[in-house]
């Protein structure tokens, strides 16, 4: 037969299974704590790399636009600038923009 345990044997292993649960309640609050520091680290680490990479976009655009408007200026100011184009050459000239833009361009 079966000895029964006594009172206080089962109040020493109840305590021990509260102890235990509550070490591994512990043990999954740390575990989802540096899990969420992780994701925060991974998240702070990809918004850094969105701020260069737009940046790097705005500089870019700023330096291609400034070009752009001086390469105008330096058309607009050349010899001959405000000569009318020869309408064979301008008809060349639409038809190969049309091509390289893959739509109208002259629309005159």
């Amino acid at each position: 037969m079966i000895p029964r345990p006594s009172s206080v044997q089962i109040a020493v292993a109840m305590t021990i299974v509260i102890l235990v649960g509550l070490l591994w309640l512990n043990h999954e609050r740390v575990r989802r704590a540096e899990d969420r520091a992780r994701a925060a680290e991974v998240q702070a680490q990809l918004d850094a790399e969105s701020v260069r990479q737009l940046d790097r976009y705005t500089e870019t655009t700023t330096i291609i636009r400034e070009k752009a408007q001086e390469a105008e200026r330096v058309v607009r100011t050349a010899p001959g600038a405000d000569a009318p184009i020869d309408p064979d050459n301008r008809r060349i000239l639409c038809a190969e923009l049309e091509r390289v833009r893959g739509g109208p361009v002259c629309t005159d």
